[in-house]
């Protein structure tokens, strides 16, 4: 038998005979994708697990959850109720920390009406230049629920406070009653009050 040329090996190699069907050429994408079923179905399982079907309900706040409250208070506003603080713990108050104050003169003046919030408030109007700044408290959610509740029934009794305005009304009446407490007079605040005030 004759030896068969290099020629004649690669014709017959490529012969359609001899090629087999499974092997599909490289360049030839593949009948099913592979990566879009593996990246779909996790995909739709976790978001469908992220994202019920029906709106979850806004769950109502815990005794401890607090929210960020900013207002606007001027250098005096500011350092009258540091004072008012002090003078409060130091005549057997309990708020230890000057958020804590700033929560309970929220509160108390919530629990006012409509009436007595316009009799013995002042609401400040916009200066004409700003000579304060905003300082912001940690206070718990609920007071500032309560907070939104009674400028909202000051809004129906024709009174229009902003946040600012409403908050510092509180302060500066809970400031008046710290200083009738303390027998007329308020002590000098240092410059910056202790973190947490203990017995």
């Amino acid at each position: 038998m004759a030896r068969r040329s290099i020629r004649d090996r690669n014709s017959a190699a490529i012969a359609p005979e001899l090629i087999e069907p499974v092997d599909a050429p490289a360049e030839q994408p593949p009948a099913v994708p592979t990566a879009a079923p593996a990246e779909v179905a996790p995909t739709a399982e976790a978001s469908s697990k992220r994202q019920p079907a029906t709106p979850k309900k806004k769950q109502a706040s815990a005794p401890g959850d607090t929210d960020r409250l900013g207002i606007y208070l001027t250098p005096t506003e500011f350092d009258d109720a540091r004072a008012a603080y002090l003078a409060d713990w130091s005549n057997g108050g309990e708020a230890d920390t000057f958020a804590r104050w700033i929560a309970a003169a929220l509160n108390d003046h919530a629990a006012r009406t409509p009436k007595q919030r316009a009799d013995r408030g002042g609401l400040r109007g916009r200066s004409e230049e700003r000579t304060g700044s905003t300082r912001s408290f940690n206070i718990p959610t609920a007071t500032i629920k309560l907070m939104r509740a009674a400028i909202t029934a000051d809004q129906q009794a024709g009174r229009w406070p902003s946040d600012s305005a409403w908050a510092a009304e509180a302060i500066a009446i809970a400031v008046d009653v710290a200083r009738q407490g303390n027998g007329g007079t308020l002590p000098t605040p240092p410059e910056r009050l202790p973190n947490r005030l203990a017995r």
